[in-house]
């Protein structure tokens, strides 16, 4: 009965601590992941850096563009249209990068899908890609068809968007749901450079900010990104910028998207 009695307590014991351990990493998941995300990205940035040898290289301050032969003027209009907005998007965040930031220029589709490491299915790569600190571009020569292509170019490029979902990384080291980097994103983009996320206006009524925050991969692309920015209006509007920049660096060192919202803004997803 004794060694039956020892047998029992180690095994309670042992189940204790397993799940002590599992409510902890529940818990703790997101400190976890702010803490070893910097390594993962840095290395899937050098992944992505060392598969460009045949492409060029064009430096500017703050970055570095890399293209094809023929792509080189789209190079250096992507390296002045970036620095241009470089200052105004990183005094909205109070956040300036450390690091020389890559820029990376496509000529084809197939070339970002596989750099990136989009799903399989994806037959249309985006016109930009963020990815473990590298914006990834498709070239306008390939989506741009009017006569005019660098001035519309200038009006509607994706690298002030994708700049910022930079940023949004590098402030919450990885620990952010979609819907705040993409809203953000569309929110600056329109103030910096005027271009709107008009798709979904007038449909985002029954969207809720926890549809959203968990569900945003199964809601239609238009409608999602249309809630995440009008949510980043509503927030800006009635807490500030300045609170916004409070949540990120909450995420920054480890809160949850619900208990920093609460922190934060005094309210949590559901009230949103």
């Amino acid at each position: 009965m004794y060694k039956g009695g020892i047998i029992i307590k180690k095994v309670l014991l042992y189940t204790s601590i397993i799940i002590i351990g599992f409510f902890s990493f529940f818990i703790m998941k997101e400190h976890i992941q702010v803490s070893f995300y910097p390594l993962i990205k840095d290395y899937q940035k050098n992944r992505i850096l060392e598969s460009l040898n045949d492409y060029e290289t064009i430096k500017t301050k703050h970055f570095t563009i890399y293209f094809k032969e023929d792509e080189k003027y789209i190079g250096q209009i992507t390296g002045d249209i970036i620095e241009e907005y470089y200052d105004e998007v990183c005094l909205y965040f109070s956040h300036y990068p450390i690091d020389d930031i890559p820029i990376i220029i496509y000529e084809n589709e197939k070339d970002l899908i596989d750099t990136v490491k989009l799903q399989e299915d994806t037959f249309h790569a985006p016109l930009g890609v963020y990815y473990s600190g590298t914006i990834n571009l498709l070239s306008p020569n390939i989506w741009i068809e009017e006569d005019d292509l660098i001035e519309e170019y200038k009006r509607t490029t994706p690298v002030v968007h994708e700049f910022t979902h930079l940023i949004v990384d590098e402030k919450t080291k990885g620990n952010y749901p979609l819907w705040l980097t993409e809203g953000l994103a569309l929110f600056i983009e329109e103030k910096l450079i005027g271009f709107q996320w008009n798709e979904g206006i007038g449909e985002t009524s029954n969207i809720t900010l926890k549809d959203l925050n968990y569900n945003f991969d199964n809601l239609k692309i238009d409608i999602a990104y249309r809630k995440s920015y009008e949510t980043i209006v509503y927030l800006n509007s009635k807490y500030e910028f300045d609170n916004i920049n409070l949540l990120l660096d909450n995420l920054g060192i480890g809160g949850n998207i619900n208990t920093s919202l609460k922190k934060v803004f005094k309210v949590s997803l559901s009230e949103i």
